[in-house]
């Protein structure tokens, strides 16, 4: 259905339903991310390791009033400096 046919079809009463039940039940993909960082902690879990689901959660952008950790380039030179430092120690 495209945006068109629901701005025809569905009443301001539906689509405020619609959004009610998605606070209650997401719809959205941040829904997935929650199931599936559930279903990895607990494999590595089951494995011994000491992980949460939390600490496997996508982070898609940094937090409101927070900047980013770090840049692109800073994890890319850090990538860097570990292949390098790999290489040299084996």
């Amino acid at each position: 259905m495209t945006l068109q046919d629901l701005r025809e079809r569905m009443s301001a009463e539906e689509l405020f339903l619609w959004m009610a039940y998605n606070e209650e039940s997401p719809l959205s993909d941040a829904r997935g991310d929650i199931q599936a960082s559930i279903i990895a902690a607990s494999t590595l879990q089951a494995q011994g390791a000491k992980v949460t689901p939390m600490d496997l959660m996508p982070k898609w952008s940094p937090e409101k009033g927070r900047p980013a950790e770090e840049t692109p380039e800073e994890g890319e030179e850090l990538f860097k400096a570990f292949l390098m430092a790999s290489v040299d120690g084996g």
